[in-house]
This record gives C-alpha cells, sequence and structure tokens, in this order.
C-alpha cells in the first residue's frame, strides 16, 4: 500500500497539472487548494481554445458519426477525427486496472459523443488493448447501474433525451461527486457545476407545478433539456435511495437563491 501511495505521489508531479500548482503557490503565494481549483480551470480554457492540439495523455481516433444507423456498412459511414483522453491527471489515484477500465470505458465513449462521434465495443477493445468480451461486461455493469454508455448499436436505444447535461445530473444522483463527475466525462468542473445548477432551477420549477415550456422560457434553457430534466427528476424523486442526494440539490438550490437576492439587493 505505501508503494502505491509513492508511486502515485511520483506519478502526480510528473503532469502538467502539478508543474502549475506548484508555479501557483510558489510565485504567487496561493494557498494549494485554491492554486489547484485555479490551475485546473486555466488548464481546461487552454484545452478548450486549442481545439486542434493535443494535451498530454490524449490520442486521435477515427470514429463513426454518431447519426450513422447501426446496420449501415463501416465502408459507407461517415467518419470523424476525435481527440479521446486516455490518460487524466486524476487517474493516478486508481491502482486498480479493471476500475481504470471501467472508468476508460464511460469516459471516452461520453467523449466521443460530445464531438459528434460514436464508439464501438471494437474501438474500446482496440483502444485500451483488451477484449471485446471486456468490454461487454463493463457495459453491462454500468446499465446494471442505470449509467448509460452511448456506444455505437446502444446509442440509437438510448434515445436523444440522454445528453451529457443530463448524464452528468444522473451520476450527482446516483452519488457521484462533482469532481468525479467531471473526470468520466471529461468535462470541466465549473461545466458540471453548470448543468447541476441549471437542474436545481428546473426541480424548482416543476415543484411549483410550472410546465417545461414555462420553466424553459423563464430559466432560458432550451425545452428539450428541460423536459429531460423533467424525466430525471420524476424518475428519481420517488425513491427512497436518491433522497439524500435531492436534498443536496435542494441545499444548492437555496444558496443560489440567496446569492441571487444578496446581488440584486
Amino acid at each position: 500500500m505505501a508503494k502505491n501511495n509513492l508511486l502515485m505521489k511520483r506519478l502526480k508531479t510528473k503532469t502538467p497539472l502539478f508543474r502549475f500548482i506548484s508555479r501557483l503557490t510558489t510565485h504567487y503565494n496561493l494557498s494549494l487548494a485554491a492554486a489547484e481549483i485555479l490551475a485546473k480551470e486555466i488548464l481546461d480554457e487552454v484545452a478548450h481554445s486549442h481545439k486542434e492540439s493535443l494535451q498530454d495523455g490524449q490520442i486521435w481516433y477515427t470514429a463513426v458519426h454518431k447519426d450513422e444507423p447501426a446496420g449501415k456498412s463501416l465502408s459507407k459511414c461517415r467518419k470523424m477525427r476525435i481527440k479521446l483522453t486516455l490518460h487524466h491527471p486524476d487517474d493516478v489515484t486508481i491502482t486498480d486496472t479493471r476500475s481504470l477500465k471501467s472508468l476508460l470505458v464511460h469516459r471516452l465513449s461520453w467523449e466521443a459523443i460530445s464531438q459528434q462521434a460514436v464508439l464501438t465495443m471494437e474501438d474500446l477493445a482496440r483502444i485500451l488493448f483488451t477484449s471485446e468480451r471486456t468490454i461487454r461486461r463493463l457495459v453491462a455493469e454500468y446499465r446494471a447501474q442505470e449509467i448509460f454508455i452511448p456506444l455505437r448499436g446502444y446509442y440509437n436505444d438510448i434515445g436523444p433525451g440522454v445528453s451529457h447535461k443530463a448524464q452528468t445530473v444522473r451520476l450527482f444522483l446516483k452519488g457521484y461527486s462533482p469532481s468525479k463527475i467531471a473526470t468520466l466525462l471529461a468535462h470541466s468542473l465549473s461545466s458540471v457545476e453548470r448543468y447541476l445548477n441549471d437542474f436545481c432551477i428546473v426541480m424548482m420549477g416543476l415543484d411549483e407545478g410550472y410546465s417545461a415550456a414555462r420553466i424553459a422560457r423563464h430559466s432560458k434553457l432550451s425545452e428539450r433539456l428541460t423536459k429531460e430534466y423533467q424525466a430525471l427528476y420524476e424518475s428519481y424523486n420517488d425513491k427512497p435511495d436518491y433522497q439524500a442526494t435531492l436534498l443536496q440539490l435542494r441545499a444548492r438550490l437555496a444558496y443560489l437563491l440567496k446569492k441571487k437576492n444578496i446581488e440584486e439587493a
């Protein structure tokens, strides 16, 4: 165990994130927590502004466009060149190979969807140097937890009602922390927080009896996304196992409303 902890510590020191955090704490006298948050946000923004360049741990991969039907010949399908994150700084905390593969199955699949592409089990097996049987088993474990993996062949079954924003909220309801969700979906932490805040607004409107159209109009969210959030809320609202996370979201909502009142005062 001590050896694993030492290895994780050594690996972390080699990442761009760690070097940036070290500079912020050394040269700008920031606390470690503040430096870590600021460094992650800045690196996320840099990554988004340099979409044609790869970051450490990323690869280019050619995948089928998400709108191509499953039965269509692969040679005739429209292809997309996408970026996939094989190594993320937070991954060094995972020492179990199987757990890491499971995380990558989720992250790579949703990362592809965010770029209008869709991976297959064959793609994941190739990328992760494993068998399709292993990928199939990991996907089945996610599905058993009602966590969707948008692979080709499954994506059309899942339907358009499961966007990465709805998946963000679903994972939070399942007990995942915002930072863990950001890693799983390859999003910035600020994006995850924004999706959760939007869901809180929709939740408040539904509790007050407003229609999805009215909530969308007042919150400036699309009606489609509002209906996705509505479906999620109605699915989990009456289930005892999810009351704790719903309570967290209501506390978040209370904070948002209080903050808004202070700003408007």
